[in-house]
């Protein structure tokens, strides 16, 4: 009979969250987050299911009996985007908590970090924004060109894409991503970019066309349906390519994105994968300063750590990588939702249980653009019609991706 390991002298250390330094960024984050409807617009589901916790901390800062630490709580409330203040909060905190003497703000911040899953990042004080670039400026600097071919690629990268008429920051975050995807170290004809433009008209063609390797257009004069717009690109752009990455645009990624994602897929047994673990949603200053370094000032990837933002911690959608037949396995993503939120967590859901989705740090980062919304006038989710119907509820019996879908539907 084998021996039973050893049992160590110490005791493990707790598993509920003790540790002084994450216990104040908790808390820091709490402050922020209740003070900043920007960051909270990160997630707002998110943010509503971890509200109370974060609140429950904010009020046991103020009161604390430590009254400067109390005062610098209150100076953080009232300018959440200083990283001055955010500092100095952190810096009275740690003392505190490490001590004990914040027993209650202890217990609050560490519910704070077992339940949320946002965490805002104060960033650093920025000393000269740059201009912002324009798409026309982006575009015109793509590293190199675009094939425009149906040749065997390795991967197929596909945008599903809105923007309305004066939507200039979601066509700036697109030029972004469109220039970072130029700038890869892969080569440039094994992979295949696809934007899919789903709208009443084709507003932007003239823009992207010529920046992507296929532009297509998917005609719906409705709520913005993402599955379907994807499902477009995939049956009408990106096959038979080997592998498929569903990218949204506003994720800014590194110069070994594609090439990496490759090399992955060629270890046995992988499937599908996430890039990244926690991504970091920019504010608005922290995605111009992104974009400057990684589309204009020629760096591989963006340095995230000046930049001001909140950790969205293991999101479901944004940026995913599959095997083409993985996707068509599970019939694309559901084109039942229609409207923002439940779409990437249900195709995830679906692709995970017929192909294992592992996870990596690869630097990308979200830009930050004026959010769509994710309920009607009623207060009602979008998703809430397939919620009752059941999420993984897709049925594989149908072609998916018509561009037809919606032809002579009305708008609204």
């Amino acid at each position: 009979m084998s021996a039973q390991p050893a049992l160590p002298d110490q005791p493990a250390a707790p598993a509920r969250p003790h540790d002084p330094q994450v216990l104040a960024a908790a808390a820091v984050s709490s402050v922020i987050l209740a003070a900043d409807p920007v960051a909270r617009a990160v997630a707002p589901d998110y943010w509503d299911w971890s509200a109370d916790a974060h609140h429950a901390t904010v009020r046991a800062l103020s009161g604390l009996a430590d009254r400067q630490a109390a005062a610098a709580a209150a100076r953080l409330g009232e300018a959440p985007a200083d990283p001055a203040a955010a500092r100095l909060l952190a810096g009275l905190l740690l003392p505190l908590l490490a001590d004990g003497a914040g027993t209650e703000l202890a217990d609050a911040a560490a519910t704070v970090e077992t339940l949320s899953r946002l965490l805002a990042k104060p960033g650093e004080p920025v000393a000269a924004l740059p201009a912002a670039p324009t798409a026309t400026d982006l575009l015109g600097k793509l590293a190199r060109p675009p094939h425009h071919g149906r040749q065997p690629v390795d991967a197929a990268v596909v945008i599903p894409f809105r923007a309305a008429d004066d939507a200039e920051g979601r066509l700036r975050n697109l030029a972004a991503v469109l220039a970072a995807l130029a700038d890869q170290s892969h080569p440039r004809e094994r992979y295949r970019v696809i934007v899919v433009e789903s709208d009443e008209r084709p507003r932007w063609r003239e823009l992207f066309a010529d920046a992507c390797d296929s532009y297509l257009f998917a005609p719906c004069p409705g709520r913005f349906n993402k599955s379907w717009t994807v499902n477009v690109g995939v049956v009408h752009g990106a096959r038979p390519a080997e592998l498929v990455c569903v990218l949204d645009g506003d994720i800014l990624v590194d110069r070994d994105f594609v090439a990496r994602a490759v090399e992955r897929f060629r270890q046995p047994g992988t499937q599908a994968h996430w890039p990244f673990q926690d991504m970091l949603f920019l504010d608005p200053q922290a995605s111009r300063l992104a974009v400057q370094e990684r589309c204009l000032g020629g760096r591989g990837a963006v340095d995230q750590g000046p930049l001001r933002g909140v950790y969205l911690r293991r999101p479901p959608g944004g940026c995913v990588w599959l095997r083409e037949s993985l996707f068509s396995r599970i019939g694309g993503m559901d084109e039942r939702f229609s409207g923002w939120g439940g779409e990437d967590q249900d195709f995830v859901w679906r692709a995970e249980r017929y192909g294992p989705m592992d996870r990596h740090a690869d630097p990308v980062v979200h830009l930050h653009h004026d959010r769509a919304p994710h309920r009607g006038d009623d207060g009602v989710p979008f998703y809430e019609e397939v919620e009752r119907a059941g999420f993984c509820s897709w049925p594989v019996d149908s072609p998916i991706g018509l561009l037809d879908k919606y032809v002579g539907a009305p708008a609204g």
